[in-house]
């Protein structure tokens, strides 16, 4: 199993940089067994997230997404 935080970081971090851009950020992290789950901060949303480190598989969900509104202006 991964043993530091930062080696925990970055085993994670590379799948969802793949999966999400290159603004992703770990926001938290906490091992169980052989899994990891967390929170990452995306480009408007952020996810929550399990990685299995002997298969080195993903899985995410949507927690929270930020929507753009256009407000109109009356004159």
């Amino acid at each position: 199993m991964l043993k530091s935080v930062d080696s925990l970081k970055e085993a994670v971090s590379g799948p969802l940089l793949q999966s999400f851009g290159s603004d992703t950020r770990v926001i938290n992290l906490s091992v169980y067994g052989t899994e990891v789950r967390g929170l990452a901060l995306c480009p408007g949303r952020v996810v929550r997230f399990v990685f299995e480190s002997k298969s080195r598989s993903l899985r995410c969900e949507e927690v929270l997404a930020v929507k753009q509104t256009r407000k109109s202006t009356a004159i």
